[in-house]
């Protein structure tokens, strides 16, 4: 069964979700175009807890300047996602700007988010939310987005922004979780296709694109 069918079957409580700037529905051009807007209106119209903040990363491997990028998700998932008993659906939706930072390659990078990302899920899993719980791969970004960003985030190349992709789905496959193919389907589009005008978030088309990924989500 798929994702969103799924948790029409469950009587879940609402929808948290968690991401970047993405997430938080940027360059949607209504807030209802937004993709986690679109997710609920898809499973029922259940109320969302949008705990995106935008500009972020998942993992809390040191940047360029020795520090931590201020809320990473490993250092705010326990209060964001955990902080009291609920049945809420989870979907994350994480990588996309550790996938775009490339200035400090020793410590940010594919093995440091994996091994932050599997801590989380294990936290988030051992909580009871397993079975409520979809992870998509990063948004697809064009080829000419590669050179956008501020400082330390731009010069990525294709295949080193898809081994986060590779690496969000073997930790669906690892934990046995819902996969949301969003890196695949927007790729399939063709490139720059679902991008807005500053080929860093998607249009509105590319939210369709990544709701639908999570609505039809499946274990792989």
């Amino acid at each position: 069964m798929r994702f969103g069918e799924h948790l029409k079957s469950l009587g879940i409580s609402g929808i948290r979700v968690f991401g970047d700037s993405i997430t938080a529905g940027f360059n949607a051009s209504q807030p209802h175009l937004a993709w986690p807007a679109l997710f609920a209106a898809e499973v029922d119209g259940f109320p969302i807890r949008n705990c995106a903040i935008p500009g972020t990363v998942l993992q809390g491997a040191h940047l360029a300047d020795d520090k931590a990028r201020p809320d990473n998700g490993i250092g705010r998932f326990e209060y964001a996602l955990l902080d009291a008993h609920h049945h809420d659906a989870i979907l994350i939706l994480y990588g996309y700007n550790d996938a775009r930072y490339t200035a400090a390659p020793n410590t940010m990078n594919v093995p440091n988010f994996t091994r932050d990302y599997a801590w989380m899920l294990e936290n988030l899993i051992r909580a009871g939310h397993g079975d409520r719980l979809a992870i998509g791969s990063p948004p697809y970004i064009p080829d000419a987005g590669f050179s956008v960003g501020s400082a330390g985030f731009t010069g990525q190349t294709r295949m080193g922004f898809e081994s986060y992709a590779e690496a969000v789905l073997m930790l669906a496959r690892r934990f046995s979780l819902f996969y949301a193919p969003v890196y695949e389907t927007m790729k399939a589009y063709g490139d720059g296709a679902l991008a807005s005008a500053d080929l860093v978030h998607p249009s509105d088309a590319g939210h369709r694109a990544i709701s639908g990924a999570f609505i039809g989500a499946d274990r792989p």
